[in-house]
């Protein structure tokens, strides 16, 4: 019997190892057993190899109030093709990317969004919301790829209502909404925050349909559900939450799901907490790795992100950056033309040519579409 099940396991590796994002996105929903291994780095890389799917991080500096974008990969065997932004009409910073290889980006002389496409080139000009009202932070999420739909989320500083005494108890934020099946912003009501609260303007994590920001004082989750048009707050786990100035916290996507993780100031060990029932709000610890080695090389070692199950990517204060394996401690450095300091997207793609207003298409001019 066990011999039966380890075949098919097998048979549904060399499926999935072939199959589009799409595909095994429905199939991490199947069982249990599919999700693990999908996730594992023997399958990712495999499944890089065999499909045309390019995975890797766009990494962000800002140099005298110029932004400049690199892609790094940890995948050095598949002869991709270099992906820059130098196809967009105007120099711009990259605000969040997308799992379906998406990126939002921004102007700043005259502002204005765009959504992109870097492996096929592609960018399309969205509509400005109020700019009027100074921006607190941006994020984008992808509802469905076939047609494409999505929605941007804006969160800003509304006007002052000096006759208002509820104003000053709290720190309303502005909240709007652009949908692409729609082609056009809406304002929702705003949100209402603890007095002295703000959102960090760390890259922020998609999961469960829901954009996920750290609180900056108090280090509490901010999520804001997409499709409920509606937001809530919620605690990091109990040991981590304890004295959480003293440690370096970070949000992380980790196997498809919420994570944090956490170092201490001095510490050697980083703990890589999962929040396993998004519902319930269930953290599981489920990882405790030891970092010293990289910590003598470079006291501020920080995760940002992850590649799978198996590989952290670690930023340095310096010009590097290392993919880090927490299962067998091995690691492999990049060095980057410039500093990573405003940023790092994960990103993964296809090569195939998306319609970037989607539903939207057959409704609207695309005047502003340039492939």
């Amino acid at each position: 019997m066990e011999s039966d099940h380890d075949f098919c396991l097998d048979i549904i590796f060399e499926i999935l190892t072939r199959s589009s994002m799409e595909t095994v996105e429905k199939c991490r929903l199947l069982s249990k057993e599919c999700d693990k291994i999908t996730y594992e780095s023997t399958f990712t890389n495999h499944h890089s190899q065999r499909t045309n799917i390019i995975s890797g991080f766009f990494i962000q500096s800002m140099i005298r109030n110029k932004f400049y974008s690199s892609f790094v990969s940890v995948d050095t065997l598949k002869p991709y093709p270099k992906l820059s932004l130098n196809f967009l009409p105007a120099s711009i910073e990259i605000v969040t990317s997308t799992n379906q290889g998406l990126l939002l980006c921004q102007t700043h002389h005259r502002p204005q969004y765009y959504v992109c496409k870097p492996t096929t080139k592609q960018w399309q000009i969205i509509p400005n919301p109020k700019m009027r009202y100074q921006t607190l932070e941006t994020s984008m999420i992808v509802i469905g790829s076939n047609p494409l739909h999505y929605k941007i989320v804006r969160f800003s500083e509304p006007k002052t209502r000096y006759q208002d005494k509820e104003f000053y108890r709290y720190h309303w934020v502005r909240c709007e909404l652009f949908d692409s099946k729609t082609w056009k912003w809406k304002q929702l009501e705003e949100v209402k925050l603890p007095q002295t609260e703000l959102l960090s303007r760390n890259t922020n994590v998609s999961v469960n349909g829901s954009l996920h920001w750290l609180t900056w004082k108090r280090n509490d989750i901010f999520a804001f559900h997409v499709n409920k048009e509606s937001y809530s707050m919620f605690s990091l786990p109990l040991p981590v939450s304890e004295d959480n100035k003293s440690k370096d916290i970070a949000l992380v996507r980790y196997k498809g799901k919420l994570a944090i993780t956490s170092i201490g100031r001095e510490d050697s060990f980083m703990e890589l907490w999962v929040m396993e029932n998004y519902d319930r709000k269930e953290w599981n610890k489920t990882h405790t790795v030891n970092i010293e080695a990289l910590r003598r090389k470079e006291p501020y070692t920080r995760p940002v992100a992850f590649c799978n199950a198996d590989i952290a990517l670690m930023k340095e204060h310096d010009r590097c950056v290392t993919f880090f394996n927490i299962t067998n401690g091995s690691t492999d450095r990049l060095s980057l033309e410039k500093n990573l300091n405003h940023g790092c997207f994960p990103f993964q793609s296809n090569f195939e040519l998306s319609d970037l207003m989607g539903d939207s298409a057959s409704k609207q001019v695309s005047d502003n579409t340039l492939l």
